[in-house]
């Protein structure tokens, strides 16, 4: 009698499997005669608005001027790489600083740079370091060190991490990468902020992209304004700094990370120094 019963317990199980595994219901794109295109999926009915997600033309999400969606490269870059007109770069390739917007699609309030502080410190900072500098734990354990976003005063240094092939590229610290692709030198602090967008969103070089760590668009935004402010904090005219500060630099007080000359007429943070809150130009 158990057995009798078991065999039925199981002779049922594996007909609800049969049928929960058959679903009645279509699957996306295939055949079905139900509708006049002959696929199961509908097609989205006009003006349909996305839920949740900006659409194109929104700011948020607009960082390439009209220009940068069809970019031109120089004629001297052309004839030094591609002499035989053979190579189009694609839209958003970092040819002109007129290619990406220059202002931040909302305005920047205190609240808004402590949010960038937080992911920042949360999404970039392991690679990029506290201050910037591109000193995080990451690179600190044999990865590609991400640039400085920090110019040497002295312009001596050189990024360690640039690579043309397998020989390092002579590359000021400081500058831009990815313009420098196109023979464009423009240090990071002078890129435009669509430029960051655009990397944060897309990846660069060996920085994947980032749009899972930030999904939150308007939060990239505020990441780029605090780097913005990590920029201004590393270089900041000593006529604009209390006494104290000044004389913190004066005395040697303020260090800067390897790779960096020193120099005066900003705070240095040290290398293993976090980016403490954002407070004035004189912290």
């Amino acid at each position: 009698m158990r057995i009798f019963i078991a065999a039925l317990f199981l002779a049922t199980l594996a007909g609800c499997q049969q049928k929960m595994a058959d679903q009645p219901a279509p699957r996306p794109y295939e055949p079905h005669d139900q509708f006049p295109n002959q696929q199961s999926a509908r097609p989205i009915e006009r003006g349909v608005v996305h839920r949740n997600q900006p659409a194109a033309d929104d700011p948020l999400v607009t960082w390439l001027t009209p220009q940068g969606k069809e970019p031109k490269v120089s004629a001297e870059w052309k004839a030094a790489v591609d002499p035989q007109g053979t190579t189009q770069p694609t839209a958003g390739a970092p040819t002109s600083v007129d290619n990406f917007v220059k202002e931040f699609p909302f305005e920047i309030t205190e609240a808004d740079l402590s949010r960038g502080q937080t992911m920042y410190n949360a999404a970039c900072a392991l690679c990029h370091g506290g201050a910037g500098y591109g000193n995080g734990k990451i690179p600190e354990r044999g990865f590609l060190k991400p640039p400085s976003y920090h110019t040497d005063p002295k312009g001596e240094a050189r990024d360690a991490g640039h690579f043309t092939g397998e020989a390092p590229k002579e590359l000021p610290v400081g500058y831009s990468r990815g313009f420098d692709r196109y023979g464009i030198k423009v240090p990071l602090k002078e890129v435009p902020v669509g430029y960051i967008y655009q990397v944060i969103t897309w990846g660069y070089g060996g920085m994947a992209s980032h749009d899972t760590q930030l999904p939150i668009v308007a939060d990239r935004w505020r990441v780029i304004a605090y780097v913005r402010a990590l920029q201004y904090s590393q270089s900041v005219p000593a006529a604009e700094l209390s006494a104290a500060s000044r004389q913190l630099i004066e005395s040697g007080g303020g260090r800067l990370p390897p790779g960096h000359v020193g120099g005066s007429g900003g705070v240095k943070t040290s290398a293993n120094e976090g980016p403490g809150p954002i407070k004035r130009a004189d912290h």
